[in-house]
């Protein structure tokens, strides 16, 4: 309870702050496990994509977010699963199985670190997430955020249309499917950029 009550009042004052405005929230669903996936530009992308829910959701943060005690304390009280961005980190792999296995959302930003300078839409993607979503056959749920957010100046969010790779499913995960996995899911979140891009040209309306 304490949980949802401070939850709901950070989510308030971030959205009256940052101003979102969001294409698509029928895509999202209501319950069960998924993997949201979504571009990363600046540290308050994982506040703005969680209050896209009324539920709690976990998220991949690097592990320098959990260096110290209080801070780590917070950050897993928030849905914090710590990761080495620079070394296979199996312990945050099971994390993120285990997370899914219970019903939950896990959110991942598979560029692996933010876009300073968004001179290309996307930083090249990682190959964890859509590892983690074939084995765990999960749900993946596009999600492209327009800009870096600012204090005051509205920001657009489209989320994509639920996917999976149900179709491979059965085949060995090989270094040639995980690049077509990856291939796959730039391209779902490039969509959403070009529906996003164009619902901001329309100032937010369908």
């Amino acid at each position: 309870m304490f949980h949802a009550i401070v939850r709901a009042i950070a989510f308030f004052f971030f959205k009256i702050l940052y101003r979102p405005k969001v294409l698509g929230k029928e895509n999202l669903p209501k319950d069960g496990s998924f993997i949201l996936v979504s571009n990363h530009l600046g540290k308050v992308d994982v506040f703005a994509v969680a209050s896209l829910f009324k539920r709690k959701v976990y998220f991949l943060a690097k592990k320098e977010w959990f260096d110290k005690k209080l801070k780590a304390k917070f950050f897993k009280w928030a849905g914090g699963i710590p990761v080495d961005r620079d070394n296979v980190d199996v312990n945050s792999i099971k994390n993120c199985f285990a997370t899914l296995k219970k019903g939950n959302v896990l959110i991942i930003f598979p560029e692996g670190t933010r876009n300073r300078t968004q001179e290309v839409p996307l930083l090249q993607i990682k190959g964890g997430a859509s590892m983690i979503a074939f084995k765990s056959k999960s749900k993946i749920i596009p999600v492209y955020m327009l800009k870096k957010y600012k204090i005051f100046r509205r920001n657009y969010i489209c989320i994509g249309e639920p996917y999976d790779y149900s179709e491979f499913q059965g085949q060995k995960l090989t270094t040639e499917l995980g690049d077509v996995l990856t291939e796959q899911m730039t391209n779902k979140l490039l969509d959403c950029k070009t529906k996003v891009d164009e619902f901001a040209k329309n100032k937010g309306k369908k």
